[in-house]
């Protein structure tokens, strides 16, 4: 769906956020731009969020790591349909949870997508997790906004 007068507005948008886990060998610097809520876990946000154009194919990848756990938020839009999906990584075990989704929504400010053009927008996900990984965690719930610009 798209919403061109909608703000999507997202805290602390823009803030710069130094990333280290401890290792000042990994440090690295990303802006907030996006506040996605993990089964209504403050503490699991996703906050980073990037756009890719690929021929008439928009990907979004929003994702954050922490020194517990890799999660990654993608939406795949292509003439007009929308993809959703959710991983997690805990640290340490080689393993990706892969969260089957069992509905989701996609509303964004715009479908015309150009390379450097500002995409905004509001998400909700609702899925299951199957095998390795999913611990006693088995639905997952995520919502909130994003802002990506498509990558030059």
């Amino acid at each position: 769906m798209i919403h061109p007068g909608d703000k999507f507005e997202i805290k602390n948008e823009c803030k710069a956020v130094k990333i280290d886990h401890g290792n000042p060998n990994f440090a690295r610097i990303d802006t907030v731009r996006a506040e996605l809520k993990v089964n209504n876990d403050p503490v699991r946000e996703i906050h980073f969020a990037k756009a890719k154009l690929v021929s008439d194919t928009l990907l979004i990848v929003i994702s954050s790591t922490t020194s517990a756990y890799h999660q990654e938020y993608r939406i795949k839009i292509i003439n007009g349909k929308c993809n959703v999906g959710y991983a997690f990584r805990p640290t340490g075990p080689d393993y990706e949870a892969q969260v089957t989704p069992v509905e989701y929504l996609v509303i964004i400010n715009t479908g015309d997508f150009k390379k450097g053009k500002e995409i905004r927008g509001h998400t909700e996900f609702k899925g299951k997790c199957k095998g390795e990984g999913c611990y006693e965690e088995r639905d997952f719930e995520i919502s909130g906004n994003f802002n990506a610009i498509i990558d030059l």
